[in-house]
């Protein structure tokens, strides 16, 4: 095993609350079983999103429709949603996460407002826009759907880590700072990405910036922090309330809870990336090729070659099956059995 990667799981298996004991972690390669799209015609793939039968994936350059909707059983495209302009049906900069049933949440970074997108309506040849009252969420860092109604977003400024909007739109607040220190501004200590896993009630919180991760369960009305996960080196320095990150550090690119597993998606260092040549105009060669595979306690149990670049994950979260965009010569979605 290389040292790097050594180093990188010795560091976040540095608990806060800890259990110690060796394990030994099993390596092996994966080859999908089987492929949902062979080609995506766009610059870059945005999001994968998983819609109970449907697959959709976000084209952030498209200047037409920026989400196409993928059957899984057909293995086929059956349609696109999403305009990108100015109007009052469409987005400037869309990002768009998992709703409840067949849709599809859409927020703007640069306005706002927040819209459904259903699938059904689509289907039926119907306006598949939804506007949505405004939702105190300009300035989250990320968003996930947890129910009808209820969203919880990283917010940059709150004492406590996550925004908890009910379906009576009223907003609380919980969790841990990764920062413990008072800083004058949480912004960039608090971008990271978020999971929540409707089946075991878990949420899942990943920063991008350096090496910290938590895990939530939700326990009647309230989310009870079950353990964190920090580095044992300083990434940073913290003078007059303000953060300096000294130093990059490798973090997860994605990360999602399946039924039996945390998956970080990431790159091994000094490993040869598959890719015969880049997709497009982009350079593609730093996306990993690998996924680790912890169990609910975090112990490293798998690192899975996946014998291809991968760009994003998804799960449903009752299964141990995991969707990807890959990289075979074209952007391509494809599925793995873990």
């Amino acid at each position: 095993m290389k040292t790097k990667i050594l180093l990188y799981s010795l560091c976040l298996l540095t608990l806060i609350t800890c259990k110690s004991g060796s394990t030994e972690i099993e390596r092996l390669t994966l080859s999908p079983s089987s492929t949902i799209q062979d080609s995506l015609f766009t610059q870059l793939p945005g999001s994968l999103i998983l819609c109970n039968n449907y697959l959709v994936w976000e084209d952030p350059f498209n200047p037409n429709y920026f989400l196409h909707v993928v059957d899984i059983n057909a293995k086929k495209e059956i349609g696109t949603m999403g305009l990108i302009g100015r109007g009052p049906k469409e987005f400037i900069t869309p990002l768009s996460i998992s709703s409840i049933g067949n849709k599809i949440f859409t927020y703007d970074l640069n306005q706002n407002k927040q819209a459904y997108y259903s699938i059904d309506s689509m289907l039926a040849n119907k306006d598949p826009f939804i506007l949505l009252p405004p939702l105190p969420i300009e300035d989250c860092l990320d968003i996930v759907q947890i129910a009808e109604g209820e969203f919880i977003s990283t917010h940059p400024q709150n004492e406590q880590l996550f925004q908890w909007i009910h379906q009576d739109s009223t907003v609380s607040f919980f969790g841990k700072s990764p920062i413990k220190e008072k800083l004058k501004d949480y912004y960039n200590s608090r971008q990271g990405t978020l999971f929540y896993n409707p089946y075991n009630q878990k949420l899942i919180y990943s920063a991008r910036l350096f090496p910290y991760i938590a895990l939530y369960e939700k326990e009647g009305n309230n989310f009870q922090l079950k353990w964190e996960k920090v580095s044992s080196k300083n990434f940073y320095e913290i003078k007059n309330g303000n953060i300096h990150f000294i130093e990059e550090a490798q973090v997860p690119h994605e990360i999602i809870l399946t039924k039996d597993y945390i998956i970080t998606l990431e790159k091994e260092e000094n490993t040869p990336t598959p890719t015969k040549r880049t997709a497009g105009i982009r350079d593609l060669s730093q996306v990993p090729n690998t996924i680790f595979v912890y169990d609910y306690d975090f112990n490293l149990k798998k690192i899975i070659d996946m014998g291809m670049p991968i760009l994003r994950i998804e799960t449903k979260g009752n299964s141990n099956t995991i969707y990807a965009v890959g990289i075979d010569l074209d952007f391509c979605i494809v599925t793995y059995e873990i």
